[in-house]
């Protein structure tokens, strides 16, 4: 039998736990997405369709365009672009950290010059897609990188 101190203790906790479960919630990042932050990349369109398993990216560029599918298992897997007549290796894992995707790729260029990034997605209170972006490369680390979308209706 709970006391009358007890109670309130076991309510709070089970209210922290309510809570936490809450928060940990995964959410869906498909949609068609439009850059509003930074200024410089505005107005640029994004395609994301995301199930429990892949999250898959599609946006228009020069030529055909680039895809990208990831598989949300943690498991490195290949994926490649066309660039002017051959292409660019990409080797990207993705999982789950509580309510965020965090998604690491290792870039090789044609000409050997290779890179290392990470995108960490998130919705924000607004129900923004907010990508955390860092890359590094040969000379070190670049700067990081807060890009904002809003869902196009």
């Amino acid at each position: 039998m709970l006391t009358l101190v007890r109670i309130p203790i076991f309510l709070v906790a089970v209210a922290a736990t309510a809570v936490a479960v809450h928060a940990q919630s995964k959410p869906n990042f498909s949609g068609r997405w439009v850059v509003v932050s930074p200024e410089k990349g505005a107005g640029q369109e994004q395609t994301v369709k995301h199930d429990e398993k892949s999250l898959s990216t599609e946006h228009a560029s020069e030529g055909a365009g680039h895809r990208m599918i990831y598989q949300l298992d943690g498991v490195e897997r290949s994926n490649a672009i066309p660039a002017r007549g051959t292409e660019i290796t990409m080797l990207s894992k993705a999982s789950w950290d509580g309510n965020r995707i965090v998604i690491t790729t290792n870039t090789s260029y044609p000409n050997g010059m290779k890179t290392q990034a990470k995108e960490v997605w998130s919705l924000d209170a607004q129900g923004r897609l907010v990508i955390d972006f860092t890359e590094s490369g040969p000379t070190g680390p670049g700067p990081a990188m807060k890009v904002i979308y809003v869902r196009k209706k």
